[in-house]
């Protein structure tokens, strides 16, 4: 048998090499091309913020699916109107009709449910020509951004009432120790008594656009979460050594543990939203309608619904809605709105993989606003039903 030389050796190393790099693009290529056809998710292109652009917000006038898991189990086509912002209207900051601003998180931005479902929708085909409905959210906003938006909308639109939703992650997350994403507000003390909103500047990466316009790059970024994923795995490997402690329970999309100390963080935060919103907004508390979520699914049985009361967000969602009613706002409590239409329709409000409100869920919030002191103050007169529009 002939002896293989070092040169010979190279050689066959060399093709291996090849052989291996050109199946993996061939294979990406398939994939690649394969994925064009299917909903992957396209991203909405959030603009770098900074003293230019100070709320976070995103590319105006496109149009982009947006899609749920691996297996695309939800799908939706969302535009970003004139301003940035996800909605089927484009915003006039010169509107000469009653305004009603509606300010949150991924909620409001609502990129999982049709667009004519969304509650803004909703209430916009109920109030018609005679006022205007502009919703202001984006995914990952907690309460000190929503001062944010409130101080945005109150520049660009002086609205005449405002809708803020409140939900389970929004409360410690609003604090510049438990949470740093570049793009948004946050509280900080900075060495002063008061809290101070402090904003994070964000500059578009330099990768965005190279993986937007990949299907391949984007099915792994958006669909698989991967990110997400590697956390969660290196948690869990973490655990079996005994290197991180037990795995977090939640309730609210939350860590549902109430240590002491997170919930005397997060009671600084209710306290330093509250005393600033209506200065932010440019509206009394009167004109401000606080709307909370419920946990969800502890909701649909009493024993889980119970037990969820001692959860850190059924602690923190009482403290606010007591707090605020003290202070002259006006509330509603979701769990009320979600328990009167479940035990007389039996529909859920979210979907089976995703905690966001479904279209069922927007519909109750819609009919819970409508039904609000603020609305009927920025409105008033008569209506249409609102209901399954």
């Amino acid at each position: 048998m002939k002896a293989m030389t070092p040169g010979s050796h190279r050689a066959s190393l060399s093709v291996m090499v090849v052989t291996v790099l050109l199946s993996l693009l061939a294979c990406g290529t398939f994939l690649e091309i394969g994925l064009r056809l299917l909903p992957v998710s396209e991203g909405f292109r959030a603009l770098a913020v900074n003293d230019a652009n100070p709320i976070y917000r995103y590319a105006p006038n496109r149009t982009a699916v947006w899609s749920k898991g691996w297996n695309f189990s939800i799908t939706n086509r969302v535009r970003t109107n004139n301003l940035g912002f996800i909605s089927e209207v484009d915003y006039d900051p010169k509107h000469a009709t009653p305004l009603l601003a509606i300010v949150g998180d991924s909620y409001i931005e609502a990129a999982m449910v049709p667009s004519d479902q969304t509650a803004a929708a909703r209430l916009r085909r109920d109030i018609g020509a005679r006022g205007a409905v502009y919703s202001f959210g984006a995914s990952g906003s907690a309460l000190s951004q929503y001062l944010a938006y409130a101080n945005y909308v109150k520049d660009v639109f002086r609205p005449d009432g405002l809708v803020v939703t409140v939900v389970g992650n929004d409360f410690d997350e609003s604090l510049l120790r438990y949470k740093q994403v570049p793009g948004f507000h946050y509280f900080s003390q900075n060495g002063t008594a008061e809290m101070q909103l402090i904003r994070l500047d964000r500059e578009i990466p330099l990768w965005r656009d190279y993986v937007a316009a990949s299907s391949l790059a984007m099915y792994v970024v958006a669909n698989l979460e991967v990110a997400g994923l590697l956390d969660r795995s290196l948690k869990r490997v973490k655990g079996w050594f005994g290197a991180d402690p037990k795995p977090n329970t939640y309730v609210g999309n939350t860590a549902d543990h109430a240590d002491p100390a997170r919930i005397a963080d997060s009671k600084t935060a209710v306290d330093a939203f509250l005393r600033q919103l209506p200065d932010r907004a440019g509206l009394p508390a009167s004109t401000i309608l606080l709307v909370v979520d419920a946990p969800r699914p502890e909701l649909y049985e009493p024993a889980r619904r119970d037990a969820a009361t001692r959860s850190y967000f059924g602690l923190m969602r009482a403290y606010l809605m007591d707090r605020a009613v003290e202070q002259g706002f006006e509330v509603v409590d979701m769990e009320r709105e979600f328990l009167e239409d479940y035990s007389r329709s039996g529909r859920r409000f979210e979907h089976p993989d995703d905690h966001h409100w479904n279209s069922v869920g927007h519909e109750v919030f819609a009919r819970a606003v409508r039904k609000s002191a603020v609305y009927e103050s920025v409105f008033g007169g008569a209506r249409q039903d609102v209901g399954a529009k």
